[in-house]
Formats: C-alpha cells, structure tokens, sequence
C-alpha cells in the first residue's frame, strides 16, 4: 500500500511518496513558485532531480509531479492507495476524516480562519480528485492535536453570544508536529518525563504545553495570527492597536490584516527579512533593527515556554522544532539562557554541533532541552494508516 502525502502552501507543494505500512520513504521533494520561476525538485535513493518549471500555481505544478512519479516510480504508483493531505483549520473535525462533500464543506468554511493555508490545499484536494477519482483522499489537521485542550483553554473572555453562535474559539495549529514531537520525545526520554513544552519555530511560530501526550494549551488561536512573534506575521499584539489605526490612520480591515499577516515580525521589525538566517547575519554585521527583531522573537518565546510550563505545574522537557528551532543554534541559546530558574540548561557544544534528533541539555540539567526535527509526513501517515484500518 503506497500513500502519496501532500503539503500545500500558498507558493510551494512538498510531497512524500511513502509505503504506508513500513513508513518508508520512497521519493520526497518541493515545488516552489515564490519566485519568477518554479523550482522542482525529486529525491530518492536512485534519483536527484533539481529543475525549473515554467508553471506557477497548485494544479499545474501537481500534474507535473504525478506525471514525474509515475515515470520514474511506475511500479509503486500502481500501488497507489490514497492520498493524503495536510490541511491547516480542521474547523469541527477533530481527527484525520475521509474526504467527501461534506468534509469538504467544513475545510471550506474554516477557509475564513485560515485564509493564506486552506484554500491552496481545497483547490489540491480537487484537483488530486480530477485526475484520481479512484484513489481515496484524506486529510489530516493542523488543527487536530488540540481537540483535547480544556474549555478554559479554549474558550476566549469575550462575549457568550461570540462564542455560542460564531463559534469563535481557541483553535491552535502545527499540531501534526505536535503528535509527532510527543512520540518521540516518550521514546528518547521514557514516559515519565510528562510535561513537555514544544516551540515550534519556522516560518510560522507557536508553542504548545503537552501533558501526558495530550495539548492542553497553544499559543495560536482562532487562526494562525495569535501568539509567538513569526516571520512576516505580529503574533499577538493589542488588539486596540487595529481600532487606533482604523480611526487615525483611516486604514481599511484589509488593510491592517495584510500589515499584520505579511509586513510584520521579523520582516516588519528589521525591515529588511522575513528569514531568521538573514536577520541573524544582519544582526552579527551591526544592524540594530536586526538585533531588535532577534531580543523580541526570543523574549515572547521565553514568555511562552514560562506560561505553558505553569499551565502545567512544571516542564520536564524544553523541545525545539521546525526551521529556526532545528538550525538556529544562537536562537536556542538566548531562549534558554535566563530559564535555569525552571531547570533547563543547555551544553554550548552541544547545542552548536547538533544535529536533530537530539539532547542539548547541560549533563546536570533538572529539565532537558531536545531538537527534534518536524516530520508531519510520517505523522499522517500514521493517522492514515489507523483511519484506514478501523
């Protein structure tokens, strides 16, 4: 049984050909249109294929790479089972589901929450649909993970009628990350080690208190907006911040929300980059914007790794993941630095010269510290392979 995964953002596709009983991975790789041109590229044990298309959307980019696996992979796209696809807002649907009109319908209309995220993957769902009408689809959510967060969690101190008849409620995201994080760290640590909080650091950025493999609190909210500053989006901010400018400044909603979602965090505050290496090289060079864009992202990060840890009554363990939490050696260092009151210490060497997965703890650390490298795609595969065989 063969599963092709699928990770549609708003200008690339990453895609993982996958045995779904072994969880073996047979073919990788990305389609990345944020540029003039689109970058391809495929890779397994046999094959390196780095190339440049000419297509620059979803669907084109789709059929060039079912065209590419069945040419180079013809034995194992005959086995093709389902595929699956990771979708950001779940909205209801708590767990990975069948996809069909009605689940699409949901996914459709939590599009509101999570507009940079599921349209892109709805118009691939169709689109995979069109050419494989015989091949099963699943989605599996970001959302998912923190369906067992309590209802003073998830519930905001806003009006009830907000709440009961918007549905208007604490969501949370990078939850597939999240399930995949836990596992793992159960199986370097051992089970006893039970509060984790996990910082899921890319792009997009949040962090997440784990008690017993369960969520119980999350820094992003209604919609991936809220919480941890990230690459081109604020985090939380006053929300009076967007009232002053719509009275002042005459701004529009739509407006404020392209500030917020694409000209703020580090690119708003540096001026210069939404990449935490470029910030970084910016910031060692002397640029004072950089550096400040560096001391914010690292102090709300602190501020959540100290809340999550009292939503728990303690942390056992500090894990750092995804693009800045697995390479950014001097991210990781200024986040630890003023947490030993919590236990958590970091080996310098250890931390410079690591290679996820790994422990990074000083050997005399009350709490560890791991980074964990994201692999949501051996996530969905499990979740895939447990809905299929129910």
């Amino acid at each position: 049984m063969i599963a092709l995964i699928l990770n549609s953002g708003s200008s690339s596709l990453k895609f993982h050909l996958a045995n779904l009983k072994s969880k073996i991975i047979i073919a990788h790789g990305l389609a990345d249109w944020a540029g003039e041109h689109c970058k391809y590229n495929l890779h397994s044990q046999s094959v390196n294929v780095e190339s440049t298309l000419s297509v620059l959307d979803p669907a084109s980019c789709f059929h060039h790479l079912l065209n590419d696996l069945q040419s180079r992979f013809k034995i194992e796209m005959n086995q093709l089972t389902v595929i699956g696809h990771r979708v950001v807002h779940g909205g209801n649907l708590s767990r990975a589901t069948l996809l069909n009109t009605n689940t699409l319908e949901e996914i459709n209309n939590a599009s509101t929450f999570a507009p940079l995220h599921n349209p892109p993957a709805i118009k691939l769902i169709h689109e995979a649909t069109n050419l494989l009408p015989n091949i099963k689809q699943v989605a599996c959510f970001d959302t998912a993970f923190h369906s067992t967060m309590p209802e003073k969690a998830y519930t905001y101190p806003i009006p009830h009628a907000w709440t009961a008849d918007f549905k208007l409620r604490r969501f949370g995201f990078h939850g597939l990350n999240y399930a995949w994080c836990s596992t793992k760290a159960a199986q370097l640590l051992g089970p006893e080690k039970r509060k984790l909080v996990i910082c899921h650091l890319g792009h997009g950025a949040s962090a997440c208190a784990v008690s017993d493999g369960k969520s119980v609190y999350t820094t992003m909210g209604l919609t991936p907006l809220e919480g941890l500053m990230m690459g081109t989006r604020s985090g939380t901010i006053d929300a009076g911040i967007i009232f002053h400018l719509a009275r002042t400044q005459k701004l529009s909603i739509e407006e404020i929300e392209k500030a917020l979602l694409k000209d703020s965090g580090l690119f708003g505050v540096s001026g210069k980059s939404a990449d935490m290496r470029q910030v970084i090289t910016l910031a060692k060079a002397g640029d004072e914007r950089a550096n400040l864009a560096i001391e914010i992202y690292c102090l709300r990060v602190q501020q959540a790794i100290g809340a999550l840890s009292t939503t728990m009554g303690g942390v056992d363990a500090v894990i750092f993941t995804a693009g800045v939490g697995e390479n950014a050696a001097l991210i990781r260092e200024k986040v630890i630095a003023p947490l030993a009151f919590l236990g958590l210490e970091i080996d310098p060497a250890l931390n410079q010269a690591c290679q996820p997965d790994c422990d990074i703890s000083k050997a005399n650390s009350k709490s560890k510290v791991l980074v964990l490298a994201a692999r949501e795609e051996l996530q969905m595969l499990h979740e895939i392979d447990s809905l299929l065989n129910q």
